[in-house]
């Protein structure tokens, strides 16, 4: 079970958030945050390829400003996973902060996915909510992670571009959470195209080299997930409760130019408790935090 009190004390967490978390990383914010990788989550193997850059200048390496960013900004998160070593490799950052779960909650994250070369990276970005914070999040071997969470390719060189994950079980394409007219997690699937057309993005259908607004939204019994406001994934709320997360993983072993290149930076992550999950917390912020299952 996920306790709040419990977790922060074994893990260090802070206590359940009672206000907003907004992080737009101009700062060195990597205090707030757990960080887990194959070095030290109990499903990684023991070496870790990955960095976690926290204050990353962005601006200084060329990408334009984030959507939801002011101008003079110039932070984010940067991320990178199996940079040299030629293995899988999975990098999650938890920010220190639960949530219970309420009537509702929004979370809110820009996105830069840096891809080079055709395609087929098999590195995913990972977002999520709902996290007891002991593992990283990978949607392939070793399957890992807990609550919800999405996970994307930034150039539509898998056969699953958008998967998503409910409390331990990845889930495939077909199923009818994913909101396009074959129920495809493949790129090539009508609404992926709309979001990302040809002639606007340098891979139709995915995210890569341009900013994206992540949006997961926690109401009515439901989870949606929406990309640049189109929702993408709509699946029954398991369990909201707990830590949110952003991370990256390559999910194979290869490892060659372009792959050493390939990163992806977070800016702008805003979670909003709607006030009867703000009620709830404050009063059972001594309280364990229930997991529906």
């Amino acid at each position: 079970m996920k306790k709040a009190v419990a977790m922060a004390c074994v893990r260090g967490l802070a206590a359940p958030a009672f206000a907003n978390i907004l992080d737009n990383f101009e700062v060195d914010s990597s205090a707030n945050y757990t960080i887990l990788t194959d070095a030290n989550a109990p499903s990684g193997d023991g070496t870790a390829d990955s960095t976690a850059t926290f204050a990353f200048d962005y601006i200084a390496a060329g990408i334009p400003l984030a959507p939801r960013s002011t101008a003079g900004d110039r932070g984010g998160l940067r991320m990178t996973a199996n940079d040299l070593a030629g293995e899988a490799d999975h990098i999650t950052a938890f920010h220190n902060s639960a949530f219970v779960n309420g009537s509702s909650l929004h979370m809110q994250v820009d996105m830069y996915m840096g891809v080079t070369g055709t395609g087929g990276t098999t590195e995913f970005s990972h977002i999520g909510i709902g996290s007891d914070g002991t593992d990283f999040n990978s949607i392939f071997t070793p399957i890992a992670g807990d609550g919800h969470f999405l996970a994307m390719t930034g150039e539509g060189g898998s056969s699953s571009d958008y998967r998503h994950f409910v409390e331990g079980t990845p889930v495939n394409s077909g199923d009818a959470s994913y909101l396009n007219s074959t129920n495809t997690t493949n790129a090539t699937g009508d609404t992926y195209q709309s979001i990302f057309p040809s002639g606007s993005w340098d891979y139709p259908g995915s995210p890569g080299n341009g900013w994206v607004t992540v949006d997961i939204q926690v109401a009515g019994g439901e989870v949606t997930y929406s990309l640049n406001g189109t929702p993408i994934i709509r699946t029954p709320e398991v369990d909201a409760s707990g830590l949110i997360s952003l991370g990256y993983t390559d999910a194979f072993t290869s490892v060659a130019d372009p792959f050493q290149s390939m990163f992806v930076i977070y800016d702008n992550l805003e979670v909003v408790p709607e006030p009867a999950s703000l009620a709830l917390l404050a009063l059972g912020g001594m309280m364990t935090l229930r997991r529906r299952r």
